[in-house]
């Protein structure tokens, strides 16, 4: 990995450099362009609050003198973050970061517990309901990170499973243990895939009692479905309720036949 420094002579109109462009990394020989490269360590570090919400980022000079590179590359990674929303161009103060930090962010429907160890936070289960009923056990909990001051409730997760399948099971205190992690463990389960259907649920004194701090909504999101595991059986039937305080992103993949205009069509045609 190559850093171009700063020239030894600068002339005195030249802007001050910021000592956080010297973190940031770009490989001159690398296959991936410049601008690709500046796009992502400056989008890591605005994730990571090292430049925070309203502040000025440096300027296309600075980064230009910094790396070594053209004023065109500069903009061209600007136009990525613009495009993005994670900042925005305004004359007079230059570029400024328009990202604001978020409780948490859904990334994909696995093992709450696990998600929140790996990203080296502290989960917190609070147990709502936990009752047997036509065979199953209905298991409903509020799930949070814990920090020094309090605990940030970010969803209520509704689980049903089949005591013929995991016999015992409502004997499990699932206020202290991951229920994915006692799946696999004790009943050889293994979730593996989910099949969830994204709805909009209206408030209930419960939804309101646990998500209590965060903005009044006139509803909640709520993915709800099945868990499988690799040979298609059902693991669990689950419906998941997401605070306000969180915010959720999705990626698709257009296929390159689907993203381009048949030329047999003109541009008047319809489809």
């Amino acid at each position: 990995m190559t850093n171009s420094s700063v020239p030894d002579a600068q002339s005195a109109e030249a802007p001050p450099s910021d000592a956080r462009l010297h973190q940031l990394q770009l490989d001159q020989y690398s296959g991936e362009q410049l601008y690709r490269q500046l796009y992502r360590a400056l989008r890591a570090a605005i994730l990571s609050g090292d430049f925070a919400e309203g502040e000025s980022i440096p300027s296309e000079n600075q980064m230009r003198d910094q790396f070594g590179i053209a004023r065109t590359t500069v903009r061209n990674a600007m136009s990525l973050l613009v495009s993005e929303g994670l900042v925005q161009q305004v004359r007079g103060r230059g570029t400024i970061v328009s990202h604001r930090p978020i409780s948490h962010n859904i990334w994909n429907f696995g093992s709450f517990t696990e998600l929140a160890r790996r990203q080296g936070q502290r989960p917190v289960t609070r147990v709502l309901e936990h009752r047997v009923e036509n065979g199953e056990l209905l298991l409903v909990r509020a799930r949070g990170l814990a920090s020094n001051e309090a605990t940030s409730w970010l969803n209520v997760d509704t689980s049903r499973l089949d005591l013929g399948h995991y016999p015992g099971i409502e004997r499990y205190d699932f206020a202290a243990q991951s229920l994915y992690e006692v799946l696999r463990r004790d009943y050889n389960r293994h979730p593996l895939r989910s099949e969830l259907l994204l709805t909009v649920v209206p408030p209930s004194d419960q939804l309101r009692e646990v998500f209590a701090t965060a903005p009044e909504v006139p509803g909640y999101l709520c993915a709800s479905g099945d868990v499988l595991d690799g040979d298609d059986r059902l693991v669990e039937r689950t419906s998941i309720v997401y605070s306000p305080a969180v915010q959720m992103k999705f990626a698709t993949r257009w296929g390159r036949d689907t993203a381009q205009l048949s030329p047999a069509r003109g541009a008047g045609e319809e489809t």
